[in-house]
């Protein structure tokens, strides 16, 4: 099958991609590295989820089939009680909703493991990649890869490994397991290295019997943990012995990238601090930090009930986590409370609590109205320990609209001179009316227009200009890693895999791409193309760079938790 190695519908910009690709040698070196990766389906993972998948076993997050999940039972007095009624609705709306989400991810699963079961007695396979418009590298099938959801990245391993050796190879991929697991992931890393030995039993038991020693089932990457256990196992066998061949991908993950990418570009220390980019003994953690400033809004609020529901509840950083990442990437309030709604409905669920519990009008839903009121309330909390990106965020969005007030696209040349074009048009809707059978039926259909959308452009610079900064990064590192002896790859964005011996190799060719990309001004690179495009009057309202901090970059390179 053909396709184009940027996916993009704009045939022009194509064509000028082709006429430069002498222009960003990096940049398609990276990606026909990351392509001679060869891999095989980790048998045994294999093995343990079509035993799951054909016998309803939920084990691992992995969903049963919704069909045989039944209504609540209707109330006796259902015709003659409204709010019986009411409240009859509300649940069965729930089940309905649960059922529909339930049975895509069950028919995903599926489709999974056809894939792997056609690959499963091949000798190996190679994954072809493809850029976004942002240059951001993607496998191109996506449904078995190593960017999926968990089960599937555990299905896979690399068909070539590599001696385990001993001293930092084996910490860190005892380490990674503490990590997969998640209990003290958060911890000192002598103290993850210890988790190991003393669960060690627990996991080579999991990894012999993992249908009944299901203690591996409750760890944050259930099956990705299950596929370091067997592997473990199998070093555990060979009496850890440094000639062990390892092939099981090790993933190395930035601290919250976004923020990290915006605090080295303003030389942000405090930025820089929390989010690892200095060293230290124990890792920051900015999750935490801002939990820790919303506990401290809530016990102020004395008297208000949903307060004290939520208090009651428990604010930890994994309520936190998902909006202070998607701040860089222009977080709305809007999914800052659907990002609560999803952790609260999941915790109520894993807890047996009812959502009733938040209930305080009669007509309204309990979890909406608690996570309406607790929005407001977190987004001043990310807002007051996250400064410095918010006025760079700004800054981004100013030029943004300057730009599409032009009607121009934003264009702009990645650290590594990929030209980037963020074409956001405004949409129009069309009535059309068809037949179906004896029905008239009348669609909506949404289609572009010529006209550059300044609130869609607005919202979409920031995490395009990050995720093009951080896509950069990505290349450089691997280029950088394969020159240093680094042959297997497994990369997700912000993640960089690799076998466990190679690891410290990985992380100092990562740290010295990351310096060397914001060692350029990318800000100013990218303010001073956007100033280029602008007509005089424009030029003139063009706004001010934000003031930089003086956090030295090289501090990066000694950082044992910019990216673990």
């Amino acid at each position: 099958m053909h396709y184009n190695l940027v996916k993009a519908s704009n045939r022009r910009y194509l064509e000028e991609l082709n006429n430069r690709v002498h222009e960003m040698p990096v940049v398609y070196e990276s990606v026909n590295i990351i392509q001679e990766t060869e891999w095989v389906i980790n048998k045994p993972i294999y093995d343990v989820i079509k035993t799951c998948m054909d016998n309803d076993f939920n084990l691992g997050q992995l969903p049963v089939n919704p069909q045989s999940t039944e209504l609540p039972p209707k109330p006796f007095d259902i015709k003659t009680n409204k709010d019986a009624l009411i409240k009859w609705k509300r649940e069965a709306q729930q089940v309905h909703k649960s059922i529909g989400q339930s049975m895509s991810k069950f028919i995903q699963v599926r489709l999974v493991m056809q894939e792997a079961e056609l690959l499963i007695n091949k000798g190996g396979f190679f994954y072809p990649h493809q850029f976004d418009f942002r240059f951001r590298i993607y496998p191109k099938p996506a449904l078995l890869s190593p960017q999926s959801a968990d089960y599937s990245r555990a299905l896979l391993k690399f068909k070539f490994g590599k001696k385990m050796g001993t001293g930092d190879s084996v910490s860190t991929f005892n380490i990674a397991g503490a990590n997969l697991y998640g209990e003290v992931d958060k911890e000192e890393l002598p103290i993850r290295e210890q988790w190991v030995q003393d669960n060690s039993s627990k996991i080579i038991a999991s990894a012999n019997n993992p249908l009944e020693e299901t203690w591996w089932a409750s760890a944050d990457k259930p099956y990705c943990f299950l596929a370091w256990a067997v592997e473990y196992r199998d070093f555990a066998k060979s009496k850890y012995s440094p000639d062990f061949i390892t092939t099981l991908p090790i993933q190395a993950d930035c601290s919250n990238s976004g923020l990290q990418h915006y605090s080295a570009m303003m030389r942000d220390p405090i930025g820089g601090k929390a989010t690892n980019l200095v060293p230290s003994n124990k890792p920051s953690d900015v999750y935490n930090l801002v939990a820790q400033k919303l506990i401290m809004k809530l016990r102020d609020m004395k008297g208000d009930p949903l307060a004290e529901k939520w208090l009651e509840y428990g604010i930890d950083r994994k309520l936190c986590k998902k909006p202070v990442m998607c701040l860089p990437y222009s977080l709305t309030k809007f999914s800052c409370r659907k990002y609560i709604e999803d952790h609260m409905k999941k915790q109520l669920n894993e807890k047996g609590v009812s959502i009733e519990a938040f209930r305080i009008s009669d007509r309204e839903d309990g979890v909406f109205q608690a996570t309406n009121w607790l929005t407001p309330i977190l987004w001043e909390s990310i807002n007051e320990i996250i400064v410095g990106a918010k006025e760079i965020m700004k800054f981004l969005k100013d030029i943004a609209k300057l730009v599409a007030s032009e009607n121009l696209p934003v264009t702009w040349h990645s650290p590594l001179n990929a030209p980037i074009q963020m074409l956001c048009y405004e949409k129009e809707s069309k009535r059309v009316k068809t037949q179906m059978g004896d029905s008239i039926v009348k669609l909506s259909v949404a289609h572009d227009t010529n006209r550059i959308s300044k609130r869609a452009t607005s919202l979409g610079v920031c995490p395009n200009f990050i995720h093009a900064n951080d896509g950069a990064c990505l290349q450089l590192a691997v280029v950088k890693a394969k020159k240093l002896g680094v042959d297997n790859f497994s990369m997700i964005h912000d993640s960089f895999g690799c076998v466990a011996s190679d690891s410290h190799l990985m992380g100092k060719a990562l740290r010295e791409a990351f310096c060397e990309i914001y060692q350029q001004d990318v800000l100013k690179n990218f303010a001073d193309e956007m100033y280029a495009m602008l007509s005089e009057k424009n030029q003139k309202k063009f706004p001010t760079m934000p003031k930089k901090g003086d956090l030295d970059l090289d501090l990066v390179k000694q950082s044992v938790f910019f990216c673990i």
